[in-house]
């Protein structure tokens, strides 16, 4: 679970921002909250909301998310630019380092990791274990006196790191570099990156659900279901039969479709026309004589109860936002297998109506629980989502640009004299909380 996002430096945030994500003295929705192993006393949110007009700095704080992921899990190369963005709008800040400052759960353990750089170099790195009795280091690095300090007893071969901090790049992190040369103990915060952070931006998802029918269990089910019982019109999903043919002449491909195991499913994501929703998913098993492919077709029926068959580009742009929601929605549901995931979600009301996005995050946050790890962190434009019978008021941010584009995150919680039965969005559009647009005179 992600506890804390500290930014400084970054796109529209040119001071301190944070977002922090454990649980206040609030009582509301207190049975929700997750227990935070080695604290007494602490919880974590699970589920976070951030509210803003357009350009307020909502996309941002995805996009930090999303470039700590790049560099934590990718090597860049020799050449490599570090996917730092500081902010533009000064003369100082353009030529200064970007911070990031994130604590996370991570297994039964808490994390915090710290990353100073600009685009070319890394300049501070560090990770500690977090606890109630005391935080210890697992090791820091400072670039510009050339110099790492490791925890003592941190590493069962400490000459095995040493030699890691000397063949890690100027513009590569020290956690992607030495899990690259197996140093075991740094495996569980980098998988917290690599495997558990999840992402889902405004653009296309259909790679994500075609990701998905490959590689869970039960997930065409899933999906089935769902998109019947949230009322987009269709019944089911089913698999057409088409021949080999429908394949694409792709070497690789047929290297891989050759290689598969009895039971093993492949998914193809072709793609129809351009834009976002403009796709078509085979799936391929291996037959007795060959591949056995699939179209994936939506199954809706008549007035009289007919069955018709639609392909996935005949979909309304909701129902194709959705299906690219659904492993989300999976990974996250009661019986989703496998670790717990933290979703973080760029415009979740996107091609959506206001009570299918509602229900979702109830339907989400009615599984959460002191011992469940899932976490839905999202920005929004739906007001409707500002609401306390769904949300908690620390679950609730506001980012707001001032006239000077810089941006800044507001917590609700931070205003005392909210009452639990306040109206939050009257409170909002009239100014309160600042976040919305101030337009100028002048007609559009």
């Amino acid at each position: 679970m992600l506890l804390n996002l500290s930014l400084n430096n970054w796109t529209s945030y040119r001071d301190d921002a944070e977002l922090n994500l454990i649980g206040s003295l609030e009582r509301q929705h207190k049975e929700t909250l997750a227990k935070l192993p080695g604290f007494k006393s602490k919880y974590a949110l699970p589920v976070a909301a951030i509210y803003g007009g357009n350009a307020s700095g909502k996309t941002n704080v995805f996009k930090a998310l999303l470039a700590l992921k790049i560099m934590v899990t990718t090597d860049l190369g020799v050449a490599g630019v570090l996917p730092v963005e500081p902010f533009r709008l000064d003369l100082v800040a353009p030529n200064s380092p970007v911070s990031f400052d994130v604590m996370f759960l991570a297994g039964g353990t808490i994390y915090r990791y710290y990353l100073e750089a600009t685009p070319d170099r890394v300049l501070e790195e560090s990770l500690e274990t977090v606890s109630e009795k005391r935080d210890e280091l697992m090791f820091e690095r400072d670039e510009v006196h050339n110099s790492y300090n490791f925890g003592s007893g941190v590493f069962s071969d400490p000459a095995h790191a040493e030699y890691a901090a000397k063949s890690t790049r100027s513009n590569q992190l020290f956690l992607q570099s030495a899990v690259a040369q197996n140093i075991v103990e740094l495996t569980e915060p980098y998988s917290w990156f690599s495997q558990t952070l999840e992402l889902v931006g405004v653009g296309s998802q259909a790679w994500s659900f075609a990701t998905a029918c490959g590689s869970r269990d039960g997930f065409l089910d899933y999906a089935s279901e769902a998109l019947s019982r949230l009322d987009t019109g269709i019944a089911r999903l089913v698999g057409e039969p088409a021949g080999e043919d429908a394949l694409p002449k792709d070497a690789d491909l047929r290297k891989r479709i050759v290689s598969l195991a009895d039971g093993e499913l492949l998914t193809v994501l072709l793609e129809g026309t351009s834009g976002d929703y403009g796709f078509e998913m085979l799936t391929v098993r291996k037959g007795q004589t060959g591949p056995d492919v699939e179209r994936l077709r939506t199954v809706h029926r008549g007035p009289d109860g007919s069955e018709h068959l639609f392909t996935l580009g005949m979909e309304s742009s909701g129902t194709k936002r959705l299906m690219g929601l659904l492993p989300m929605l999976f990974d996250l549901s009661a019986n989703a297998p496998g670790d717990a995931k933290v979703y973080v979600v760029d415009e979740l009301d996107r091609c959506l109506h206001t009570m299918l996005t509602k229900r979702l995050v109830q339907d989400i946050i009615a599984t959460c629980s002191a011992n469940t790890r899932k976490q839905l962190l999202f920005t929004t434009h739906d007001l409707l989502l500002m609401d306390q019978s769904l949300m908690r008021r620390d679950e609730m941010y506001i980012a707001e640009r001032d006239s000077h584009g810089v941006s800044e995150l507001i917590a609700l919680s931070d205003y005392k004299d909210l009452r639990f039965d306040k109206d939050l969005v009257r409170s909002y559009l009239d100014g309160r909380f600042g976040g919305i647009p101030m337009f100028s005179g002048g007609a559009c």
